[in-house]
């Protein structure tokens, strides 16, 4: 039986482009939270930030003990983040590279999905991507 585990991500930059951030909270199917990150990741715009979360994300997850046994959601504040992981071919020339390294993750995770959720109902995972922008290294927690 496959249960769902949910990761929510978001990615911060200051200016535009300007220093940026990512963040992520894995939770497990009674909301448990089971992994977080937050990180730096140099100078990036808003859309590339965001991206940019749900590579880690996909990156993260790939490589957990849940991804043989559960399915993955993936929730996002950002419609362009969302619709480039979802319609590679609709993704600017410059996201390009990152887009086709998220396809490689995308096929070693089995059942995962990608969607859009309102900006409130991200605001840990907003914190850490604020956060991430002045890590000098990045921080991942897992929780058992």
């Amino acid at each position: 039986m496959y249960r769902q585990m949910k990761f929510n991500v978001d990615g911060a930059a200051r200016g535009c482009p300007g220093p940026a951030g990512i963040g992520g909270i894995l939770r497990d199917h009674r909301g448990y939270v089971k992994i977080i990150f937050s990180k730096a990741i140099g100078g990036a715009d808003s859309n590339l930030a965001e991206t940019m979360a749900v590579r880690e994300a996909l990156l993260t997850y790939s490589v957990s003990r849940w991804k043989e046994n559960h399915k993955l959601l993936i929730e996002s504040d950002s419609s362009n983040a969302v619709k480039w992981t979802n319609h590679p071919d609709t993704a600017p020339w410059r996201m390009r590279k990152l887009i086709l390294q998220m396809g490689r993750l995308k096929r070693e995770v089995e059942g995962w999905e990608i969607r859009h959720v309102r900006r409130e109902a991200n605001q840990r995972t907003d914190t850490l991507a604020k956060e991430g922008v002045q890590l000098q290294s990045a921080i991942l927690r897992t929780f058992t």
